[in-house]
């Protein structure tokens, strides 16, 4: 994710099933040890500022 990109609207957190993404200081964050790769966030994502998710 290119955190440099977020706009802070959180429609990646909405998206995402295993709630693998948090909200710091105004930007999304995926934490990689819940992230399933379902990539739904990737769409979910407005400015397309996510472009791959963490692999396990």
């Amino acid at each position: 994710m290119e955190k440099t990109e977020c706009v802070g609207c959180e429609e990646c957190l909405y998206a995402c099933p295993p709630a693998a993404i948090i909200m710091n200081i105004d930007k999304a964050e995926i934490l990689q040890h819940k992230c399933d790769q379902c990539e739904l966030c990737i769409n979910a994502c407005p400015v397309k500022a996510i472009k791959n998710v963490p692999e396990k």
